[in-house]
């Protein structure tokens, strides 16, 4: 994806993060647009995000995927699982304000 380019994008990718995952960062701020980007990640099923991210096993108590959807934490986005990582996201932040 061509953030800095293509201003669809960027404007696409800026709705889908505030819309879904409830994240607001500025059309200028080009920097944590690309941090964000990096946070999303795509898997074809609960299944598979379950298996590839250990989020079950590192949150027992929290592992229902209703929960998950509920929460903001993923979303059902054409068919397939999409995974924002907050924790992943508010570290590059602070590395970035540094």
């Amino acid at each position: 994806m061509d953030i800095q380019n293509n201003t669809l994008v960027r404007y696409g990718l800026l709705e889908m993060l505030e819309q879904e995952f409830g994240v607001q960062i500025g059309e200028d701020e080009l920097e944590k647009i690309e941090l964000a980007k990096q946070c999303i990640k795509v898997y074809d099923s609960p299944e598979e995000f379950f298996q590839s991210t250990g989020w079950a096993k590192d949150n027992p108590e929290l592992s229902d995927f209703q929960y998950l959807l509920e929460n903001n934490i993923c979303k059902w986005i054409e068919g397939k699982v999409w995974y924002f990582s907050r924790i992943q996201f508010e570290e590059q932040l602070k590395k970035l304000d540094k």
